[in-house]
């Protein structure tokens, strides 16, 4: 493959689920250490990346979270260049992000094809969802939390038919997650 690649990076509940119905996330603070070895691997991760891309319903809290923090992770989300995919934002503010409002599956292979280091998504439930439906993820790091939610939103969602994938990896971390690297098998 020519071009750089799509990585979606998403924490799911054991049964497959990114955030509950009602979209809360507060489940992923819940019971667990945030485990160092994993916030190292998404240190790592930042460092081999060119472009975050970001859905619109996220923005606000990724803003919020990071725009201030001046932790190694934040320094990273800070200076890397962004896309914002929003057609109800009005205007971004975050250092280095442009908002975008052209279709997803116009503007992914574009950027594809533009070459340099890779891209990354870190969700939210929409804009996976989007992203997956079209076929433009290239790689998923999966976290997977041990808990499980009964319903909400799924990562996969609305697929027209089954998809294939690929075990890159797995890795167990102390507590409890897992993170598994795959890549669609076609």
């Amino acid at each position: 493959m020519s071009g750089r690649r799509l990585i979606l990076l998403m924490s799911v509940s054991l049964d497959g689920f990114v955030a509950r119905r009602d979209g809360v996330i507060t489940w992923l603070a819940e019971g667990e250490d945030h485990g160092d070895q994993r916030h190292q691997l998404n240190l790592e991760l930042l460092g081999q990346i060119g472009l975050i891309v970001v859905g619109g319903g996220v923005y606000p809290d990724f803003v919020a979270g990071w725009s201030r923090s001046d932790s190694p992770m934040g320094q990273l989300m800070n200076s890397l260049p962004k896309v914002v995919f929003s057609q109800s934002l009005e205007s971004v503010d975050w250092a280095n992000a442009r908002l975008s409002r052209r279709p997803l599956e116009e503007e992914i292979p574009e950027l594809k094809r533009e070459g340099g280091k890779d891209m990354v998504v870190f969700g939210g439930a929409r804009i996976a969802h989007s992203l997956i439906r079209h076929g433009l993820v290239d790689e998923y790091r999966l976290t997977v939390h041990p808990v499980a939610l009964g319903e909400g939103l799924p990562l996969m969602h609305g697929l027209p038919e089954p998809r294939r994938f690929e075990m890159v990896s797995s890795t167990a971390y102390t507590d409890g997650c897992v993170m598994q690297v795959l890549r669609p098998a076609d």
